[in-house]
């Protein structure tokens, strides 16, 4: 049957205490029901038939004469070679560099790719830092007895240490929540309380909330009201921790005084943005990863893919109409015809717009982004591949001070305003002077060059003085 997708929803987690209680399915290896013919028990499909049993659209070829559009339709028809040719190739192969297994999301399969349609972005964000705030959802709530009303968690962190009255409240040891709500201080007494963690969801059209944890001890507020400090003594540290890495929704997790969402009246989330949009590209997370930047506004990390060549304008174009034309209900069959003919992306104008690079020749523009998706993977602060590491800030200033390890004549990875003494130059266009392979190394084709165009601009960046 050929692959399908529906917007993905995500699991809820209970829990008591510190105690957490997962649904866990059975293991048995009696054989799938045939969904083909019947419902399952219990079910009914209406009329119709089941709804993921869509059926393959096709749609009428475009028969303009534009080149990257007509590459585009031609390598990549349907959401299935869109895929197999492009998002497996770029974003699937390595482990640990790439998204496959446990890197977020995996992308190896088919399956997997239809599975960001509706996902959350910033799932497996590494550090606050990391986190854009239109992927911020809307945070769980704390009830605290003896105090009127709930509050929305902004995020939380325990300091270690035992509790002292001394220093500001934000420094002291202790489990620290800061809200998106202001607690009335007036009203509030620093003593013993139970605090209860709540999440709102709706259940058949009506908003209900849950309470899924419990904290007590004695707590402490700041002066604005917007800081909450429980004490934690060492026996209930792991206590503590465990709420901290319980999976409590936090609606400022980036710490930056911006939340990203809030549901509406209904209980209904907005804001908050999906890997995949259907319909639109221009929110779409996955294709600020490759843009490096979402409608005006810079997208915090490394822009993507790191490992691989960034996507061609005619792989972008694929990708853009792929997303344009995905129901606003997130269900398609991915063996559908991708809609070139119709797509808003396939108007030569917008093709600018979907160029990965900067515009510039300096190094933050054109120079940084062509190392960082070529060479990234290999030579990031936590590979950095022959001592070597070209993602970061403070790179720029190490190539223009430090001499390859390896090289016999001891030259600088960057010799501003001369390409031939400049060893990272010489290694990307394989010079006869180098030791070992030229970069960068494509793990599934072996050594691949970079295009003529981007190492004459490497080259004239050099050669002008390595510009900033």
């Amino acid at each position: 049957m050929a692959l399908l997708s529906s917007r993905s929803t995500g699991a809820l987690v209970f829990l008591s205490g510190v105690g957490v209680f997962s649904a866990l399915a059975c293991s048995s290896k009696a054989p799938p029901p045939d969904l083909t013919s019947s419902p399952p028990d219990g079910l009914q499909w209406g009329e119709g038939g089941p709804s993921f049993l869509t059926e393959p659209t096709s749609a009428e070829a475009y028969a303009g004469d534009n080149s990257a559009v007509n590459e585009a339709q031609r390598r990549l028809p349907t959401g299935s070679a869109l895929h197999s040719e492009v998002i497996l190739r770029s974003c699937g192969p390595l482990g640990g560099v790439c998204h496959n297994r446990k890197e977020y999301p995996d992308l190896r399969s088919p399956s997997n790719f239809l599975g960001v349609i509706g996902a959350p972005c910033n799932v497996q964000s590494g550090t606050p830092e990391g986190i854009f705030d239109r992927c911020e959802r809307p945070g769980d709530r704390i009830r605290l007895s003896g105090v009127d009303g709930t509050y929305e968690i902004g995020w939380l962190e325990v300091v270690p240490g035992e509790y002292s009255e001394e220093g500001e409240l934000s420094e002291r040891p202790g489990l620290h929540i800061y809200l998106g709500d202001t607690i009335d201080t007036n009203e509030f007494r620093n003593s013993y309380k139970t605090a209860n963690f709540e999440r709102s969801f709706v259940s058949a059209g009506d908003v209900e909330v849950l309470g899924f944890a419990t904290y007590s001890g004695r707590w402490h507020l700041s002066d604005d009201g917007r800081q909450l400090l429980a004490e934690v003594p060492n026996y209930r540290r792991e206590v503590a921790n465990g709420l901290v890495t319980s999976g409590i929704s936090q609606g400022d997790m980036n710490r930056n005084g911006v939340f990203g969402a809030r549901p509406d009246d209904d209980g209904k989330m907005t804001g908050a943005l999906s890997l995949i949009e259907p319909g639109d590209p221009e929110t779409s997370y996955l294709v600020a990863r490759l843009r490096g930047h979402m409608q005006g506004k810079s997208v915090p990390g490394t822009r993507m893919p790191l490992a691989n060549p960034p996507f061609s304008v005619a792989e972008m174009i694929s990708l853009f109409c792929f997303i344009e034309g995905i129901p606003e209900n997130g269900v398609l069959n991915l063996a559908s015809d991708i809609d070139y003919k119709n797509c808003s992306y396939a108007e030569p104008k917008t093709h600018e717009a979907l160029q990965i690079e900067g515009a510039g020749k300096n190094w933050s523009d054109r120079v940084s982004p062509l190392l960082e998706a070529n060479c990234g993977g290999c030579h990031s602060e936590e590979r950095a591949l022959g001592g070597l590491v070209l993602v970061g800030e403070e790179v720029l200033d190490s190539l223009l001070a430090t001499a390859s390890p390896t090289d016999k004549e001891g030259r600088l990875f960057i010799s501003a305003g001369d390409p031939t003494q400049s060893y990272l130059y010489l290694k990307l266009i394989n010079d006869p002077s180098i030791v070992g392979k030229g970069m960068p190394i494509d793990p599934l084709a072996g050594t691949t060059e970079l295009s003529k165009d981007e190492l004459a601009d490497i080259e004239a960046w050099i050669r002008d003085g390595a510009a900033p």
